[in-house]
């Protein structure tokens, strides 16, 4: 009785120590009491066989529309998000840049400015910070002694010509019938910061400034798209495969039973 109390007594405590353990429980409980109710409901009017097979193809038939509107909205179980990914520093000088889009225009004319304080630029603020800071040395040791001048981008799917609504729904619609997708480049110029020596007491830190002495890094990028909706996506066709499956197996048994119903002598077993 002394074991039984302190395995107990140790479940508990593990499942009040790992939150993770008290989640997986309880959706794992929540699966098997929600599937578990209807096929007992419908077993008890159709019986245990053909009551698994309809609780087996409302669940697959249900999972294949979930698995539609992840699809659609890129939400749920999803794959890897489109992300930017470096795939060269540069110190000084674009014209040796291994990427052809670079090195052919180092002065990158036509590219775009990525305006400070938009969505896109914190995304690859986020990225180059974290590519300038790794390596075998990184190029800079901190994440505070990267001072970023501009940003630079070009590729990718074309924008509307204009804001008016004809050209915003015609570009959207070209865009999502476009089965390549142009590759897109982004060059990042960030520089040291410079030390400004020791800080007075209870005085504020000056805003960072670039040290002019210390080479200019010029960060190549390219945006990976990721596998964002492939996940949802096999999720959907698996779950309407498994559905047409057992809806067949249901139709078969249906159109053997109303033979059998209709036969006149016994039915040979």
């Amino acid at each position: 009785m002394t074991e039984l109390f302190d395995l107990s007594f140790a479940v508990l405590a593990a499942l009040s120590w790992e939150p993770e353990i008290r989640g997986l429980l309880a959706v794992a409980i929540g699966f098997v009491v929600w599937c578990g109710s209807v096929y007992l409901l419908v077993a008890t009017n159709s019986g245990a066989r053909t009551g698994l097979l309809i609780a087996l193809a409302g669940l697959f038939g249900w999972c294949g529309i979930m698995g539609i509107i992840w699809w659609s909205y890129g939400i749920g179980w999803v794959g890897e998000e489109p992300s930017w990914q470096a795939i060269e520093v540069n110190f000084d000088d674009l014209n040796a840049a291994d990427v052809d889009a670079v090195a052919s225009n180092p002065e990158l004319i036509g590219w775009d400015d990525v305006p400070e304080g938009t969505p896109d630029f914190g995304e690859m603020q986020a990225a180059a910070n974290a590519a300038l800071t790794e390596g075998s040395p990184p190029p800079f040791e901190e994440q505070t002694d990267i001072f970023i001048h501009e940003m630079r981008e070009t590729g990718g799917k074309p924008e509307p010509e204009s804001e008016a609504v004809v050209d915003v729904i015609a570009n959207r619609i070209t865009n999502t019938l476009r089965i390549t997708h142009p590759t897109r480049y982004a060059v990042v110029f960030a520089q040291e910061v410079r030390d400004t020596g020791p800080l007075e007491e209870g005085a504020a830190p000056p805003p960072p400034e670039p040290d002019p002495d210390a080479p200019m890094v010029g960060l190549i990028m390219v945006r990976d798209l990721g596998n964002l909706r492939f996940t949802p996506a096999a999720f959907t066709f698996a779950s309407f495969v498994l559905f047409g499956i057992t809806a067949n197996v249901l139709h078969r048994r249906d159109k053997l039973e109303a033979e059998n119903r209709a036969r006149t002598d016994p039915a040979v077993v």
